[in-house]
């Protein structure tokens, strides 16, 4: 096999992550070959006596093509948890900082068909529902794009590719051990399969990938109560990776989370830190979490941020507001506090709960202040309300849902 084919776009420049494993220096050869615009990243973990010998030879092959290697070396630094998850963080957060600073397009990464397979059985193994099973040829990680050209080869084939083109590599030892799960089914599975076996279960796997559910941040309640455990699975799956966190979901968690949703008007649900699941009256949001945030900010007629923009410069006597008042304070506002509407005090908890407020949104909902911390205005909330004041006062309410 002298030859790969990539199908990637050469007006584009890519970041390659390279190991000097036999795949990924396969992934550079042709790389280089198709004469694409390119960088190395290359992360040094310290853990093998070989992983200094190996970023010396990975240098010396870039220095021989012209090429720019960067390289993350982890010396002295500990794991914290598990070591595979802290690696791959550090990994795709250091190959994130080289797409920015080279303004690339993507990542490309020597994902090849004997990992599409030991992943498909993995998941099955451990009874993983997900939308795509196996491998997928792109998605997004860490913010980065990342693309697998190579999935469509076996591992010998790209073996067969070094040597036959005379391109240096360096086997880890440590994938010839069984101490972890992968190498197991790599071993005793996955080398072992003839040629018919193997193409029954890439069958296998372009058939089990499911695609009806849509992946969404707001659901109608009863659509949301209709969901399979598996589709539920997926969508939580989803934002915890764009949320850069795990948990495992179980189907009792699933069906308790389902159970508190049936009889109840509002109830939030942590599925982590990052990723709340919340019933509002007749919806279902998947919230950012990360987002919900207390604040407060002085301004002189106008301001502007993610979620708010505010313009009173032409006055905002159409809100109730003193036209004599320049300068204001918008921040979150106190549930216990009171706002005077037709001679009444308002407390605004009750007004949350009379406008039927989503509660992500009772904890950011804006009020603007007077320099002595009086509240004096509340935007009022409704489900696609229809604000037809003059002056501005506009709610992304969506961003809190944007992950």
């Amino acid at each position: 096999m002298k030859k790969l084919n990539l199908s990637l776009d050469k007006t584009k420049k890519y970041v390659v992550a390279c190991s000097f494993g036999p795949d990924s220096m396969a992934l550079l050869d042709s790389a280089i070959k198709c004469g694409l615009d390119l960088v190395v990243a290359h992360v040094n973990y310290r853990k093998r006596e070989a992983a200094q010998a190996e970023q010396e030879g990975l240098q010396s092959f870039c220095d021989k093509h012209n090429i720019k290697l960067y390289v993350l070396d982890l010396l002295g630094q500990k794991s914290t948890g598990n070591f595979q998850d802290w690696a791959r963080q550090k990994r795709y957060e250091f190959f994130k900082s080289v797409v920015e600073k080279e303004g690339a397009y993507a990542v490309l990464v020597a994902h090849q068909e004997d990992d599409v397979i030991e992943t498909y059985l993995m998941q099955k193994k451990r009874g993983n529902f997900v939308k795509n099973y196996g491998i997928s040829e792109e998605n997004e990680l860490y913010g980065v794009k990342i693309i697998r050209p190579l999935l469509g080869y076996s591992k010998q084939e790209l073996r067969d590719y070094d040597n036959e083109n005379n391109i240096p590599y360096s086997i880890d030892e440590s994938n010839l051990t069984d101490h972890y799960t992968r190498n197991k089914i790599r071993h005793s599975i996955v080398e072992k399969l003839s040629d018919e076996e193997r193409i029954k279960i890439l069958e296998e796997i372009k058939h089990s990938s499911s695609k009806d559910v849509a992946i969404k941040t707001k659901y109608n309640k009863q659509e949301f109560l209709d969901l399979r455990y598996e589709q539920l699975v997926m969508i939580f799956d989803y934002y915890m990776v764009k949320a850069k966190e795990h948990r495992d979901i179980s189907e009792k968690f699933v069906n308790e989370i389902k159970k508190g949703f049936q009889n109840k008007t509002n109830l939030r649900i942590e599925i982590t830190k990052r990723v709340w699941v919340e019933l509002d009256y007749n919806n279902v949001f998947i919230v950012n979490a990360s987002k919900i945030k207390p604040y407060q900010i002085g301004f002189e007629n106008m301001y502007k941020s993610d979620f708010l923009d505010i313009d009173f410069r032409g006055g905002a006597e159409d809100r109730g507001i003193d036209k004599a008042l320049t300068r204001f304070m918008v921040k979150n506002c106190c549930k216990s506090d009171k706002l005077i509407i037709r001679d009444y005090n308002s407390q605004i908890r009750r007004l949350f709960i009379d406008w039927k407020m989503p509660l992500f949104l009772r904890e950011i909902w804006p009020g603007i202040y007077d320099e002595k911390g009086r509240l004096i205005y509340v935007p009022r909330y409704r489900e696609n309300f229809k604000d037809e004041h003059k002056s501005k006062f506009k709610i992304d309410t969506d961003y809190f849902l944007d992950f």
